[in-house]
């Protein structure tokens, strides 16, 4: 990325980035790598010595890199909400809305967040420092951390000063910022698919670590606890990192509406909660009565989570529905009103007899409450709020606002059900990723299960082989054999890291397909389930293999 847009992010002056932040940072590194020279002269000798001379480099490097990210972050945000920018800009340009206008209404949107205060300098050049539309536009696109803005700045300023109607020109923007968004979005799922490949030769590696660290006490004498806790921590930093590599990699796009309107689905969702913490305590307080390992005993704890996973795939699976419906609905709707001169409630009256699948009776409704005539928008918002669909509340907002403002009900209506259509299939693009991680991770939390359950097995073997053979006195043994471990520790432990990595797994999963995070619980009990259930029929296996009791 450009440096000169970098330092741009930071909204604030070079030199104020260099005195305020830069250099504080700086200096604290070399007085750190000072301080601990001074206070532990002993610790730091020999090879160790490095990591002082790395303490301030690693500062600078940081300092250096801060703007970039905060860059990167910003085009990341910036270029999640384009498709709906640039889906709005054109609906109001169809009203006929002045230019300087349009930017007005787009920097007030709260929706937009950053692309709301890209918007709001635009306007504030045009209407404060009276600067023209292109320029305005131009020196934006400049500064604008995101490509895809800026590029779509930069044609926006190209297509004034040649004098081409605004109308026109975001009406054939729609295909190319779309596409330039599909882009985006297909290039983030391609780099979270070669990240989860790395992931999985990560945790194989991480199983390899974690089936030494029981082995080799035995041999060597180290502490057995203190190797597996290590390798505890090993599994979870990785899960961390890569949760926090795909985070920042996909796209910003919610499936569940955002309004602050409890909807059903939510009530509904609260409800299964309790009800599923409630069987946990009730579970917890049973299994001290049941007989089976402890690996057992901990799925069964947290078998009744999937309760409320259940209730947020269904809720979820209605929203996806009602997505597929949408765009013929807003299609059929905007036709009937332009035919009707843009009287959208006779629209809606005759499209009351269509089937939209379930987004039928969220119509009727919408109907009924638009025929009240007491609040127009809230009618609307309490339509989305009932289909539980972000695409759903941000495009009928739109809608709403563009025909509000005297645009052709039909031109708008086809605008906005051709996107929504671009987006839903980017979507199922990302859900059928998340499907194929879904496999893949059960597959690696049963191979945590069935290898660091036969290295357990190996452990016991070998202590009950030595720990029985008395050396006859004046005779030594050839081969030392540390057999004071705590195997029952050790099993925690990896139950430990079954039902941890299991749980970063599944939220990595919810990263990846775009849902609430709720529904995740189906796919953690599932998880902790296959590790359990590998490990219990590898330990039998393996006692009954080797002859341990």
């Amino acid at each position: 990325m450009d440096s000169k847009k970098a330092i741009a992010s930071l909204n604030m002056p070079l030199p104020r980035y260099i005195k305020r932040f830069a250099l504080p940072i700086v200096v604290f590194g070399f007085i750190l790598a000072f301080l601990l020279h001074i206070l532990f002269p002993k610790l730091f000798v020999g090879n160790a010595q490095y990591i002082l001379a790395v303490l301030p480099v690693i500062c600078i490097a940081f300092v250096v890199r801060y703007p970039f990210s905060v860059a990167a972050s910003k085009a990341k945000d910036i270029d999640g909400d384009i498709h709906y920018y640039v889906t709005q800009m054109g609906a109001l340009a169809v009203a006929q809305t002045s230019r300087k206008e349009l930017f007005r209404i787009l920097a007030e949107d709260p929706n937009y967040r950053l692309l709301g205060e890209e918007s709001r300098k635009i306007y504030l050049l045009m209407d404060t420092w009276n600067m023209s539309l292109a320029d305005a536009c131009r020196f934006v696109a400049e500064r604008t951390p995101s490509e895809i803005f800026a590029d779509f700045l930069d044609r926006f300023a190209h297509a004034v000063q040649s004098g081409e109607q605004i109308e026109q020109f975001l009406h054939a923007e729609q295909d190319t910022v779309m596409s330039d968004y599909a882009t985006m979005y297909n290039s983030a799922l391609t780099t979270v698919d070669i990240i989860k490949e790395m992931f999985v030769s990560l945790i194989m590696s991480l199983i390899f670590l974690a089936s030494f660290s029981a082995i080799m006490p035995i041999i060597t004498g180290m502490n057995a606890t203190n190797l597996m806790l290590i390798s505890v921590f090993s599994f979870v930093i990785t899960d961390i990192a890569v949760i926090l590599f795909i985070r920042a990699k996909m796209p910003k796009d919610q499936i569940w509406q955002q309004l602050d309107i409890e909807s059903d689905a939510d009530r509904n969702l609260k409800r299964s909660v309790s009800i599923s913490l409630a069987g946990c305590m009730i579970a917890l307080l049973l299994v001290r009565f049941v007989d089976a390992p402890g690996v057992i005993k901990t799925a069964m704890v947290f078998t009744p989570l999937i309760y409320t996973g259940r209730i947020a795939a269904k809720e979820e699976k209605k929203i996806k529905r009602k997505d597929d419906n949408y765009p013929s609905f807003i299609r059929s709707l905007g036709s009937s009103a332009g035919a009707r001169g843009g009287m959208v409630i006779d629209a809606l009256k005759s499209l009351r007899v269509h089937d939209f699948g379930p987004l039928t009776v969220n119509i009727n409704r919408l109907y009924s409450r638009l025929v009240a005539r007491i609040d127009k928008l809230a009618a609307w918002n309490f339509f989305a709020v009932e289909t539980g669909s972000n695409l759903i509340q941000r495009f009928s907002a739109m809608f709403v606002e563009s025909t509000h403002l005297g645009a052709k009900a039909e031109v708008v209506g086809d605008m906005i059900a051709t996107n929504f259509n671009h987006i839903i299939r980017l979507r199922k693009f990302r859900y059928q990723s998340a499907s194929t991680m879904i496999g893949v991770f059960y597959g690696l939390t049963a191979g945590i299960g069935f290898t660091l359950y036969v290295s357990l097995g190996v452990v016991e073997l070998m202590r009950g082989m030595f720990e029985s053979v008395e050396v006859p006195p004046g005779m030594s043994s050839g081969m030392v054999l540390y057999t004071d471990i705590n195997v029952g520790i050790l099993y925690t432990l990896v139950t430990v890291i079954i039902v941890l990595h299991s749980f970063l797994s599944a939220l990595m999963i919810r990263f990846v397909d775009g849902g609430n995070l709720l529904n995740g619980t189906t796919h953690f009990v599932t998880m902790v389930w296959i590790g359990a259930i590998s490990a219990v029929v590898c330990k039998a296996a393996v006692s009954s293999l080797l002859g341990l009791g």
